[in-house]
């Protein structure tokens, strides 16, 4: 990705003036000299899943029939690499697609798909027993239901008096 660099003005002599902290504009500028500096890197950094051995797997996360589904697309991934648990109320996916063969970089044209482990940790809204989730893997999609909690009971219940 190529990053445009802007002509600066000629430098003025102009008095030095207070002015208020803005956080904002010092990310911004940070930004700027970062890009200056390593015009090869896009900016802002690159997500996880596109550093070389890691990736990062794409998530759909809904409510369906009194269940909250999760799906991942992981595609080229084993069922025998993944691994799903629950940590501290979190839903915790991680795993590792292998490469299929050994290719020397030098010989690529074009380098997209990502190869190496994952991690995604999705908080849940709710706290589910472990052994109320099912996990299946079909066509490279991973698909994790986990029901939700009975509805509290909202009528009021009678308190006997001993």
């Amino acid at each position: 990705m190529a990053i445009e660099q802007k002509a600066s003005a000629p430098a003025q002599a102009t008095p030095q003036r207070l002015r208020r902290f803005d956080p904002v504009e010092m990310m911004a500028t940070m930004r700027d000299e970062m890009a200056r500096l390593w015009p090869e890197w896009s900016w802002p950094p690159r997500l996880l899943a596109e550093r070389p051995g890691a990736w990062l797997p794409r998530v759909d996360v809904y409510e369906q029939d009194h269940a909250l589904v999760v799906k991942a697309e992981l595609p080229g991934v084993k069922k025998e690499d993944i691994a799903i648990s629950l940590d501290q109320g979190d839903l915790v996916i991680r795993g590792e697609r292998q490469t299929e063969q050994k290719v020397e970089e030098k010989d690529y044209y074009r380098m997209e798909r990502s190869h190496g482990s994952f991690y995604r940790r999705l908080p849940l809204p709710f706290a589910v027993q472990p052994e109320q989730i099912q996990a299946r893997c079909t066509d490279g999609v991973l698909e994790v239901r986990i029901p939700a909690p009975a509805e509290a009971q909202h009528q009021p219940q009678k308190i006997p008096i001993a």
